[in-house]
């Protein structure tokens, strides 16, 4: 114990990390489906389907659009250096 120790108390800080409010994605995970307590009203619309399909696997849909860019980038990319 050091001599100056009862002149200057010691004080611990307990630091706790704030979650994120941005959705996560990649390695990190991807937010949980929101339940909703009524039940889901079946609509009819195309907008309102591919609504429902999006909230339901919007992950796999960004990771498999992400793909499909960077093969398209890379065809083109290489029909130029062909031509």
């Amino acid at each position: 114990m050091s001599v100056l120790a009862p002149l200057f108390p010691i004080f611990e800080v307990i630091f706790v990390r704030e979650p994120s409010l941005l959705p996560v994605f990649g390695k990190l995970g991807l937010k949980a489906p929101v339940a909703f307590a009524a039940a889901p009203v079946r609509s009819t619309g195309v907008v309102s389907r591919l609504r429902e399909f999006l909230a339901a696997h919007g992950g796999m849909v960004l990771k498999l659009s992400v793909i499909a860019w960077t093969v398209l980038i890379l065809g083109a990319v290489f029909f130029m250096m062909q031509g």
